[in-house]
């Protein structure tokens, strides 16, 4: 049971994360936190977490906001108790793109998984962009596995599928077939499908849909289904 006068909030952005396209979304989300601090989780990213890190304290310093880095890139680093003490203690967190299979690996059936969670239960606003955004759902795809499907921290009974505008036609072969047993969930980069609690909106520039076997209906009016409680 949720504490009496918890908000839960959800960001899924499609991608193009640190960028002033993305405004809209990020300031909605950063609005709902109690404090304006990000804690950037760097899972994904393996290759430039730092990096990662740098590009939002300059995005989200010009709104205001201080940034730091959780660097869980190991299944050791989400096992490390100060990495765990971060997240407990954040007032956002925010999952950066990257490599989806890298953040799957690292992040699900861990500690740092279920101190995630139990931060989204407890009202912290969470936030995925791209890769970060599409290990938050119940199946992850994993398009360096073949496009197959593994399993997410499941915030959400959806496959997310981000950069939906500029997606190819394997792509598009792999979520049609997806279609038909899961809910998917197509966003346009710098796009954000928003959970406040109660319902779905889109913010950004471009188009968020379910992706139907009949095709592809716009978000909201009840669509997707609610994230977990």
């Amino acid at each position: 049971m949720r504490p009496a006068g918890t908000v839960r909030t959800l960001l899924l952005l499609g991608g193009g994360e640190w960028h002033h396209a993305a405004d809209e979304p990020d300031r909605w989300w950063l609005a709902r936190a109690p404090r304006p601090q990000v804690t950037v989780v760097t899972s994904a990213a393996q290759d430039i977490p730092e990096t990662q890190v740098g590009w939002a304290a300059a995005h989200f310093g010009e709104m205001g906001a201080g940034v730091e880095g959780c660097q869980i890139q190991t299944r050791e680093d989400a096992h490390d108790p100060g990495l765990l003490g971060q997240l407990q203690h954040a007032a956002s967190i925010y999952l950066c793109g990257g490599d989806p299979g890298a953040a799957q690996q690292v992040l699900v059936d861990s500690p740092a998984a279920e101190v995630l969670i139990a931060a989204y239960r407890a009202g912290i606003p969470v936030a995925g962009s791209s890769a970060g955004a599409m290990v938050l759902g119940r199946d992850c795809l994993v398009p360096g596995q073949n496009f197959g499907l593994s399993i997410g921290l499941g915030l959400l009974a959806a496959v997310v599928v981000p950069h939906w505008s500029d997606a190819g036609t394997r792509w598009r072969q792999v979520v049609e077939h997806l279609a038909g047993d899961h809910q998917v969930i197509a966003i346009d980069e710098s796009t954000g499908v928003c959970w406040d609690g109660l319902a779905w909106t889109t913010r950004g520039p471009g188009r968020a849909v379910l992706v139907t076997p009949s095709g592809e209906q716009e978000v909201g009016e009840g669509q997707p289904r609610p994230p977990v409680e």
